[in-house]
């Protein structure tokens, strides 16, 4: 009986860096796309990337570990994701507009498997917070959506809500 045990651990142990390996890389800190029109007094106050890169990477946990970018190799499953847009106007007094967008790919081996377009857009009236607090947690829900999205991959797949 202690030899089938015995047997049992060693292939665990040999089997358990193959598991490993099934988890997605995610790259780390989430960019900002190249181009990008979103005005600094945002990036820089509401610090949006990294929140958001946080918010990612903690909803995330149990399926990727976050890597620096750019990660290179492309060895395995890859995810990589990009801040396209965040647009803010008004104020707390008369109601807040504000409208981000995200995209990402998930690629296997450097190939490209499936990719999605995030979007969360609202309005809020009269709310006494700071623009940069309704952004950043409509950063977080997006990542919620982002892990559903993984569990089965669509390629073109909008996801997120728009009001």
């Amino acid at each position: 009986m202690h030899r089938t045990a015995a047997c049992f651990l060693a292939l665990a142990c040999i089997a358990a860096p193959a598991f490993g390996n099934d988890r997605i890389r995610l790259e780390t800190p989430v960019p900002f796309v190249e181009g990008h029109e979103i005005e600094d007094e945002i990036i820089s106050h509401c610090g949006i990337q990294e929140d958001f890169t946080s918010a990612l990477v903690r909803e995330l946990r149990r399926v990727a570990n976050p890597e620096p970018a750019p990660i290179e190799d492309m060895a395995g499953r890859v995810l990589k994701v990009e801040i396209v847009d965040a647009v803010w106007g008004g104020n707390w007094f008369i109601g807040q507009d504000q409208t981000i967008r995200v995209r990402g790919a998930l690629y296997q081996d450097g190939e490209r498997l499936a990719g999605f377009e995030g979007i969360m857009s609202g309005r809020e009236a009269g709310l006494p917070q700071s623009g940069c607090y309704s952004m950043k947690t409509r950063f977080r829900a997006l990542t919620w959506y982002i892990k559903r999205w993984l569990r089965d991959p669509v390629d073109g797949a909008r996801i997120g809500l728009q009001a």
